[in-house]
Parts: C-alpha cells; structure tokens; sequence
C-alpha cells in the first residue's frame, strides 16, 4: 500500500534533516542503493519516514568501511533488513568491532611515539607493527555477514530440533564438575552456554570467558551477570594465561576456526592444571548433509557454500587423534538431535545466510523460488528431514 503524499518529503528536506547532500542522495538513486518511495505530480523526489532508516544503515555500513557496492549487496538481499531492531543490533556489534580495532591501532601508535621519545632512534619493526594491526580485521562484510547469520542458524535449530533439551543445556549437564574450580571459555561467543544454565552454576565456580572477538565479548558481557564472570579478549593460539592455571578448559564449537589447531591445543594444554579436563565440541561430517541435497535439487546452477568445508579441520571423526595428541583419555560423547523443518522461510533464510555464492545467485526473485521449492518439499512428507550431528571429547590432562 503506497504511503499518503502528506506523510513524505522532499529531497530537500530529506537532504536537510539527514545532513547528506542532495548530489549523494542523487547518486544514490542513480545506483539503485537508497531510492525515492515516490514522486511528485512534477516527477520531483519524495521520502518516506522508513526512508531515514535505510540512510541511517547506508551511513553506518559507509563508516565501517564498507564499498558501496558491498553496501547495496546487504541493502537488497539482507534477511534482517525488515526488522530493525535486529538489523540496528547487527550494526552496534560491528561498530563495536571497529572501535576495538581503532583503539588498537592507537595503541600501536603510541607505543611507537614512546619509542621515539626514549629512545630518538627509529626501529622499523614497530612501524611494521602499525601497518599490520591496521591491516588486521578489516574483512567488515565478513564481519557483518556472520552476524547475521549467527541468528539465521541459531533460528532454525530452536524453531525444529526434536530433541527439545537443546545443545547449550544438555552440553552444560555434561562437565558434571567439582563445587569448586576454575574454569576457562575460549570462544564464549555471546555467552549463551552460561546464559542458557545460570541458575545452575555452583557459587563456587570460578570462570573466564574469552572471545577473538571483541564485539562478541560485549554481547556476553550484557547477557551475563559481570559480577559472576571474568572477561578477557584472548586468541586460543597465544592465551595470555600462566602454566597451571584452569581446572577446566572448554572450546564449545570452535575449534575448527582455528588456522593452527595444534598450536591451541598446546596452549590450552599449557594453561590447564595436572588432571586438569578439556572439553571440545564440535559436529561430524554427516551434520545438516541434508542441506546440501535440498540445495542441489533446487539449482541447476550448484550454489557454492563455504559451509560445507568449515568444520573440516576438526570434526567428530578426526578429532580424536588430534585431542589424543595433548590429553589422555580421550572419550567422544554424542547428543542425539535431528531437525524436523515444517514451514519454509526459517530454512530458506538459512541456506541464503550461508558464506559463499548464495547472494550472488539468489536476487529477491530467487530466495522466494527457494522459499517456494522448499514449501513443495515440506508439503510431500509434512516436513523436511535434516541431520544433526554434534558432540564433544572429554581428555585429561
């Protein structure tokens, strides 16, 4: 339904109040990234309210870093883009990022300042330093990809699994731990395995969430209780922690991002007290294998997905030997789940949200074809059938 005429404004107002020039709101017209809602009898451009709103993502997408070209990508094909309250989250956790990396940066710098001033004498390696840190973490469409994809695949698990425990509550009832330890997260994420079993964790529980992300670790510090918890931005294959220090370590579906798993592994067996228990969760080879049938059935095309690949370094079958590697008595534990997916858009939003050429291929046009296909294929058995396959190794130190 088209919005009354008396509720839009001009380009110049809308340049006005938005502090954007009329030339940039004509470019982006032009590019097809933030067109008029409509027209007046004169053919001159008219506003909407929602209008402002897709500015205000354009200019915080722009002051991240990134291209307009990346911009209009995100603009036309993000699955969060009708719900702004999600879509203004995304952007807050990425902005966080950011922030992070200036802050870096500066700190980069100013160790080379203090350099000079003590020293008067240039040593290259910190101005090395610099251009590496700068050159760090600026994949900021990858950034913001994941973070929108991490609540498109959280959905679909919470929505179908049979096993209505859930992963974060059945993992947890696993540690079975002393009253008293110490414990250390590396990739807590936003902190849902802690969120997920609060009222369960013993007063004398001693524990350290970490995270490579700083935006991550934000969000666990607002889910969680800051009293109850430490928090620690850490990289799993240089933890900045003493020999001997954490009666438990837990990598909860993350290892498998690692570049160097060996190298972690080291490490976590480092800062792990003697009889001191990792714990490391991952999924198995045959996990969503489903998926990539649905999605060769429906395009002749074959839509790539990195998704296919991500865990290979450490899965359920190989990760044994690896864990062995480090630990003694090594056991693999497996919770039982599958997905029973009964109506289409929450799987549809799933497969387009997975990293690879999906957003190429699918245009609006084609994610309501998959949406479409997906509904023909729930209504001939009453629903879709999809793998799960997840568990943990337990080893001692």
């Amino acid at each position: 339904m088209s919005m009354p005429k008396s509720d839009l404004v001009s380009i110049g107002e809308f340049a006005k109040k938005s502090g954007v020039t009329l030339r940039t709101l004509r470019y982006y017209d032009k590019i097809s990234l933030l067109k008029p809602c409509s027209y007046n009898q004169y053919g001159h451009r008219l506003y909407s309210v929602e209008d402002f709103s897709k500015l205000q993502k354009i200019l915080t997408l722009k002051f991240i870093g990134l291209s307009l070209e990346d911009i209009s990508r995100i603009m036309n094909y993000d699955i969060n883009h009708n719900d702004l309250k999600k879509s203004l989250e995304i952007q807050k956790e990425i902005m966080k990022e950011k922030i992070y990396h200036i802050k870096t940066v500066i700190k980069s710098i100013d160790e080379a300042v203090h350099m000079l001033d003590q020293n008067k004498k240039l040593n290259w390696n910190k101005f090395l330093n610099i251009i590496n840190v700068i050159n760090t973490d600026q994949k900021w469409i990858e950034q913001y990809e994941n973070a929108s994809n991490l609540k498109a695949r959280i959905r679909i698990h919470e929505l179908f699994s049979t096993n209505k425990q859930g992963w974060m509550d059945w993992f947890f009832q696993q540690l079975n731990l002393p009253a008293e330890i110490s414990i250390l997260e590396l990739g807590c994420g936003n902190g849902e395995l802690w969120a997920k079993n609060l009222y369960k964790i013993p007063a004398g529980w001693n524990i350290t969430l970490t995270d490579f992300s700083a935006g991550m670790l934000e969000d666990a510090k607002k889910n969680l209780n800051l009293k109850r918890f430490k928090f620690k931005l850490v990289d799993v294959q240089d933890i900045p922690y003493d020999k001997n220090s954490f009666d438990v370590v837990i990598a909860n579906h993350m290892l498998y991002h690692i570049a160097d798993i060996d190298k972690a592994l080291s490490e976590i067996h480092r800062v792990l007290k003697p009889n001191g228990y990792f714990y490391a969760s991952t999924v198995g080879k045959n996990h969503m294998k489903e998926m990539r049938d649905i999605v060769k059935k429906f395009n002749s095309r074959e839509i790539t997905t990195d998704s296919w690949n991500l865990t290979e370094n450490f899965q359920l079958e190989n990760g044994l030997s690896k864990v062995s590697k480090w630990f003694e008595n090594v056991t693999l534990k497996r919770y039982k789940d599958n997905l029973k997916v009964t109506y289409a858009g929450p799987l549809a939003d799933y497969i387009f949200s997975m990293p690879g050429n999906t957003k190429n291929i699918l245009d609006e046009t084609g994610l309501q074809d998959l949406k479409d296909f997906l509904q023909s294929e729930i209504d001939k058995n009453g629903y879709i059938y999809i793998t799960k396959d997840t568990g943990f190794f337990q080893g001692i130190k």
